[in-house]
């Protein structure tokens, strides 16, 4: 792989393969002499992700360390500030163990992938692209190659369409701006994908035993996103590979995947 490429973003649907597949490419990249670490979509300490980061106000985050005095060190030594802002990661934090009260009120404040959308849009929008902006930094520190799935495009498009109703404009825009973010880390996308969303949603839901996923509701909202997604693979900047599994060959498209990446290293 050309050295300066520094990001794999490896997407699809639920049941594509993304993680497993993602993961078995970053082994590979390793294999082949390559620093390399993978981050699945709900990875603790996910470098891009903000699922598992509560937002404060600066008044509230005082206030909210005023509450907790006994662990206002460990909060502070955790927290993002951004302007007057801060994000806080509570995923896997031992000090927290136990605390109901303090738990219960990070989730409540969750800004991705929450029950309900806790900022306007355009802040959605602007916190995220700002925190993509921060993993860029860091990752411009090493030559480590980070292979992450579903971070791109599935969790950003999930709450655009769940919580704000996006429009196409709106979604191409967020994405958009994620993508000037990445540009200096020269990012390769895999998109996996299947004839059938529908025969798709129900193989996975009998997979993973949550009915959900074949309710007509959710095929519609997957039918969707599906489209949103292929159409925004035509408008970024960078070079994109769309694999289509259609005979659960997962042998068949890792070998397409490492093919996809040779391929888009040329191009960059």
């Amino acid at each position: 792989m050309q050295k300066d490429c520094k990001l794999i973003l490896v997407e699809g649907l639920c049941g594509t393969g993304k993680s497993t597949l993602a993961e078995r490419l970053h082994h590979y990249l390793v294999q082949q002499g390559k620093s390399s670490v993978f981050y699945d979509e709900g990875a603790e300490g996910h470098p891009a992700s903000l699922n598992w980061h509560a937002l404060f106000r600066e008044e509230e985050y005082n206030e909210f360390l005023e509450r907790y005095p006994n662990l206002a060190n460990d909060i502070s030594l955790r927290a993002i500030k951004d302007g007057s802002n801060y994000l806080l990661p509570y995923r896997g934090v031992k000090e927290f163990n136990g605390q109901i009260a303090l738990n219960a009120e990070l989730k409540s404040r969750e800004l991705c992938w929450a029950e309900m959308p806790i900022v306007a849009q355009s802040e959605f929008t602007y916190l995220i692209q700002r925190h993509w902006a921060r993993f860029v930094e860091l990752a411009s520190l090493t030559d480590t190659v980070y292979v992450l799935e579903a971070v791109f495009f599935q969790h950003q498009i999930h709450d655009l369409l769940k919580h704000y109703q996006a429009s196409d404009s709106q979604i191409e825009q967020h994405i958009q701006g994620i993508a000037h973010e990445i540009a200096a880390m020269n990012p390769i996308l895999i998109y996996l994908t299947q004839p059938s969303v529908r025969d798709q949603q129900v193989w996975i839901s009998s997979i993973r035993s949550k009915p959900r996923f074949a309710s007509e509701q959710n095929i519609k909202f997957m039918e969707n996103r599906k489209r949103i997604e292929l159409w925004l693979l035509d408008t970024l900047h960078f070079p994109t590979h769309t694999i289509e599994n259609v005979q659960l060959d997962w042998e068949d498209v890792f070998f397409k995947m490492v093919c996809a990446m040779k391929v888009a290293e040329k191009a960059i």
